[in-house]
């Protein structure tokens, strides 16, 4: 699921909550009402596009994981916010020049009050 999140429909959407929690912190009378959970949102997301996938590879066989890119580089800093058993979820944020894609600067296209980024990771162990 998280290779979805990378595609055009979950960027979309992690840009329209990132704006639906800013007007709430803004104090936005009409974003206050809608009690936003960012969490709960990918959740929805994840088991909508596994609901897809399940009806689309029925009867194909899994197919290997695709990702966008061969590496992915920060420079920055790492912040754990829960580390229960095999389950870590960590905070990571780097400056926009420090993110780089197949050895390549990203190019992010950033406001410039906006350059540094931050990433929340799920991790968990492999079985």
């Amino acid at each position: 699921m998280d290779g979805y999140r990378q595609t055009l429909l979950g960027r979309a959407l992690a840009d329209a909550l990132r704006e639906l929690e800013k007007e709430q912190e803004e104090g936005d009378t009409d974003a206050d009402g809608l009690n936003i959970d960012g969490d709960y949102v990918f959740v929805l997301f994840d088991e909508a596009m596994r609901a897809e996938l399940r009806d689309r590879n029925n009867s194909q066989e899994e197919q290997a994981q695709t990702f966008t890119h061969e590496t992915l580089e920060l420079t920055g800093q790492i912040t754990a916010f829960n580390r229960f058993m095999e389950d870590w979820s960590l905070r990571a944020c780097a400056n926009a020049c420090d993110i780089k894609l197949n050895n390549c600067v990203a190019g992010l296209h950033m406001p410039q009050q906006g350059q540094e980024v931050a990433i929340r990771l799920k991790l968990r162990q492999r079985t």
